[in-house]
């Protein structure tokens, strides 16, 4: 495969970043909701940055997850469930 002169990452990587960012939007929303909740002194502001780690740990985990059948391979012998 070519690689186009203005990617410098592959397809799969590529592929690799959208899938995980995907995977945190959906929490993503809960960000502006806890800074509305902490302005109204409902929520300690601890919170928010709390919320944004562990946004970033969930988007890292996604993307490790998904190149792992790319570093471990098949499974060897050809036992067991293919991975």
């Amino acid at each position: 495969m070519t690689r186009h002169p203005r990617s410098p990452i592959s397809a799969r990587t590529r592929t690799r970043i959208r899938l995980a960012t995907a995977s945190v939007l959906p929490t993503l929303i809960t960000v502006p909701l806890c800074a509305a909740l902490a302005a109204a002194g409902a929520l300690p502001w601890a919170v928010l940055p709390a919320v944004v780690v562990a946004l970033a740990v969930q988007g890292w985990m996604a993307y490790v997850r998904l190149g792992v059948r790319e570093i471990t391979g098949p499974a060897p012998g050809g036992s067991g469930p293919r991975r």
